[in-house]
């Protein structure tokens, strides 16, 4: 599929990127998912992800949801909107199986393609963000 890969600028990875999304995001839930969602800085869609041992104590667990959240945000991210996500898993996310997991990943994807362009930050997170990239 053209375009479908999942280069390192789709990629949040400083913690001021998060920080920035959980200040000024909005939060899309699933059945078994949370999705912060924000404005992005970059030209395109951006995901990272919190996924800690609270919800998945088993490393293979967390390995498995990343690697489906990947898989998910891969093949939709031409089709989103230009915003910065992190995606942390629920308090249930262990009852489901990869097949359900999956589908509640492309279910959220799919909400945020349909759901019109996100609020852009306020002026002064606009301003710190912009001074923090300099």
């Amino acid at each position: 599929m053209p375009g479908a890969h999942f280069p390192r600028p789709a990629r949040l990875l400083l913690p001021r990127e998060f920080d920035a999304v959980f200040k000024s995001g909005r939060r899309e839930r699933g059945r078994f998912f949370i999705c912060v969602v924000a404005a992005g800085q970059a030209p395109s869609a951006r995901i990272g992800f919190a996924v800690g041992r609270k919800h998945l104590p088993a490393a293979h667990e967390r390995n498995l949801v990343k690697r489906l959240a990947r898989e998910s945000f891969r093949l939709r991210r031409e089709r989103l909107p230009c915003v910065d996500l992190v995606l942390s898993p629920g308090r249930d996310v262990r009852k489901g199986d990869r097949y359900t997991l999956r589908a509640d990943l492309d279910a959220i994807f799919d909400r945020l393609i349909l759901i019109s362009p996100i609020v852009p930050l306020s002026s002064a997170a606009q301003n710190t963000a912009q001074e923090e990239n300099q």
